[in-house]
This record gives structure tokens, sequence and C-alpha cells, in this order.
């Protein structure tokens, strides 16, 4: 390692310039302290650089910071692309023989795939930088961020089939894939809970997993799961994705939601939910839904988001998404955005398209209020995705024939037994959420009378 006064005086020019370079990412350099220690490799690469009289790509000095992958999907080139690994942008996008199978993020449904939405896509796979304990996976790994780690896995996940091969590399997607293979423990333990570890990376799919929360994927009992954590002492998150799912098997059928389970590890519970998605099935974020069908802001996402269900034919579009607001509305869920709901489809044929399964319910049964707030009436939570007042969301509900007030009948209880089992929640807590619950629940029932006073029901 050189010091910024070396590398100045082996290349010729100022510390000043030396320091430009490597907030360019021209030189590699770490920082100890207040002071940058520059590679020596780094600095040797660029004396030995050839002089070029034209603009570098990417405005890129450095040919390191970029490299060449093809996307795939399974074993089906779809498109070869750059990627830049200092500002995560894509450039030479040229689609391949087999462009069919692309992401329905990378463009619009009937276009090829532009750089923009491609480089929006990719980032929307790593892991987001204000995870909990990222920083120090990454101190562990051999790269500097979430882009750059999700790539060593070649950006393979337990959610779809796409992955990122180097160019003039030969791989095959059967003997990678982490729905048919193995895969490595390390990174999602340190993840999760912290767990010590002197080397994390490789090839995972929590690498390609998003999401705030503490997590990573485990084989339980043969199935591949998620293992999820909460924010903070109280842990609400994991016992709300249980209370969740009881609520969710009294309103819809078994196959409308994903069911979640309590696991313990090192004396902290965590929520578990199987995989979703399958070796020939993949989940299609609504957020994906919108960019594919040039749904954007100022347009009434609702509206346009079930015309685009009914233009693939899924025929009962409206109906699922009613039920989905009717859960949040209920829940109290403020964080239904459009990466945790959305589609599925067949991979090959890229049809049978349906409904995806109702899943992370966390934020949901007032994961945030305090016993103050829930006492004075003072908590307020916004809606999501289609609008921003509750009231207002649940307004869109169309016909509730389905909806029999009879099945929430002891749901209370459900209530005051599942956060009962969390030690960190006193007894008032529970008995305000109970309260809340009821009166979200009434509001519920009056607007399927009325509803169904049109419609007919009950």
């Amino acid at each position: 390692m050189f010091t910024t006064r070396e590398a100045a005086e082996k290349l010729n020019v100022t510390i000043r310039r030396v320091n430009a370079l490597i907030a360019s990412g021209d030189l590699q350099a770490e920082k100890f302290g207040s002071a940058w220690m520059v590679d020596e490799r780094s600095v040797l690469a660029r004396l030995n650089q050839p002089v070029s009289n034209g603009r570098p790509k990417m405005g890129e000095k450095n040919p390191r910071t970029l490299a060449s992958y093809t996307l795939m999907n399974r074993n089906h080139a779809v498109l070869d692309f750059t990627y830049n690994r200092r500002t995560h942008n894509t450039a030479d996008v040229t689609p391949c023989e087999d462009v069919d199978w692309k992401p329905f993020g990378t463009g619009l449904i009937e276009a090829a795939p532009n750089r923009y939405d491609l480089a929006t896509w990719i980032s929307s796979r790593a892991i987001p930088a204000l995870r909990p304990r990222l920083p120090q996976a990454l101190r562990n790994s051999d790269v500097t961020d979430a882009p750059d780690l999700m790539l060593t896995s070649w950006g393979l996940n337990l959610s779809d089939q796409y992955w990122f091969k180097p160019t003039d590399t030969q791989a095959d997607w059967h003997e990678l894939n982490y729905f048919e293979n193995e895969y490595e423990k390390a990174f999602g333990e340190v993840l999760l809970d912290g767990a010590k570890r002197k080397q994390v990376g490789g090839h995972t799919p929590d690498t390609a997993t998003p999401g705030m929360l503490a997590k990573a994927w485990m084989n339980l009992d043969g199935v591949n799961c998620l293992v999820k954590g909460g924010f903070g002492n109280e842990n609400r998150e994991p016992y709300n994705e249980l209370l969740a799912t009881k609520l969710l098997a009294r309103l819809l059928d078994q196959n409308e939601f994903v069911a979640y389970t309590l696991v313990e590890r090192h004396g902290r519970t965590f929520s578990a939910c199987p995989t979703m998605s399958t070796a020939a099935t993949e989940f299609i974020p609504a957020a994906d839904v919108l960019t594919a069908f040039g749904i954007t802001e100022g347009r009434d996402v609702y509206r346009d988001y079930l015309n685009a269900g009914n233009a693939l034919g899924i025929a009962n579009m409206s109906e699922q998404i009613d039920k989905m607001i009717l859960a949040d509305h209920i829940m109290a869920n403020f964080d239904r955005h459009t990466h945790n709901f959305g589609l599925m489809r067949n991979v090959e044929s890229r049809e049978e398209y349906r409904v995806a399964p109702l899943f992370d319910n966390g934020s949901g049964f007032y994961s945030r209020a305090s016993i103050r707030e829930l006492e004075a009436r003072s908590y307020v939570w916004e809606a999501h995705p289609f609008r921003l007042y509750p009231s207002q969301q649940l307004e869109l509900v169309g016909n509730l024939q389905w909806f029999d007030p009879e099945c929430l009948e002891g749901f209370l209880d459900d209530i005051a037994t599942v956060l009962g089992q969390n030690p960190s929640l006193n007894d008032r807590f529970i008995e305000l959420v109970q309260q809340q619950t009821a009166q979200r629940i009434t509001q519920v029932v009056n607007t399927a009378t009325e509803r169904n006073a049109l419609f007919g029901g009950f």
C-alpha cells in the first residue's frame, strides 16, 4: 500500500490529483482513520495504462470498474450489457435471441429493455444499504457495497430464475440455482444475528434478497424458508407475522397467503416462511408490473394496476386486490409497498399469470405504536400502496360477497394469544391492540354491508 504522497510521486501528479482519482474510482484505496492508503497494483496499473485520446466508456478511466454480463433467465440468454460497479449504471444493452424472457422491470412490456430501467431493476435485487449488520458482513467480504456483493452470487435468489453470467463464462443454471442446489449459510447468519465469521459471501441467495429487516434463507426440514427478525428490543414483527397468518387463514383460501411460523435462534424469536416460488415459477413485484405497463406517478395506480392484471388474463384480479386492501386495513399495515405484493407466472411459458400470495405483514398490528399513542388515539398510520388515508383505500373495495363477517369471530382472542407470547409486550399494549383492531373490523363489516346492499349478499 502507498500513502497518497507516495502514490503522487509514483504517478508524477499532485496529492490533490491522487485524492480526485480515488474519489472517481480510478485508484483503489482504503481509508485508515483520516488517511487514504492506495493499492500498489492500482498505481502500477495506472502507470502502465495506455494513453487514449477518446472518451472513456461510461466516463470510467479504470477498466476494472466495468464488467460485462449476460442477463439470463434459467438458461435463456436475455441480453448483454456493461455494468459500472462504481455508479451502478448500465450501458451497451443488446438484446439476445431469448429477449422474450426478459424481466418485467427492465422496460415497457412491448419494447426492448432499456439501460435506465435495467439499472434500477438490478439495484432492486441488492440488499439495502441500511440493512442491519450489512457493514459487518461487508467487512468480512472482498467487496465494498451491496450491489457488488449481489453480483458475487451472480444475482441468483429464491424468488425468480434471473441471474447475471459474466461474459465468456460457461455455466448452467441447473448447476447453480438455489431451488435445486445447496447454498452457503455463513453470510445469512451474519446478517440475521451477527454470527462471527472470518469470511462471508459467496454462493448464497441472501446477497440478492432485498428488504430492511434482518433476514436469511435457511433450509428447515427440507424446505427453503426465509427467516426474518424484528426491529429493536421489543421484536414485534415476527409475532405480527404469525398473527397475520391467523387473520388471513380466516379471510382467505390457503393458496392466497404465505403462512408464517416462529423459530428460535440464540434466545431470540424470528418468523419463518417457505419460498412461494419454485424452479418453474417466478414472483413479479408490482413495481415491475408498473414499469412494464408504463404506469407512472400522477396516474391512478389502483385502476391501472387492475387493468394490467386483466390484460395479462387474470380473471379475479379485482377480488384479490380487494382482499389485500381489506386484510391490510384490519391489520393497520403501513408497509404494503410495490415490492411486497405482485404476480406469479410460469417461467418457461411466460403465461399462467395469477396474483401472488400475500406475504410480509410484520408492519401491521401497530408495530411502531406506543401505549401512550394508542391510549390518546394519536397514532396515525398511512395506507399503501393505492391511497394515503386508510378510509380512502378501503373505499376502493368493490363487491364483498366473498367476505363473511362471522369468520372474524374470536380473532381478538388470537391477538391476546399470539402477542402474549412476546415477553417484551405488556398486557396493556395487547389490550389496546385488541380495541383498535375491533374498530377496524367494525369499519370493514360496515363497508361490506354497504357494498352487499348493492350487489346482494349476507
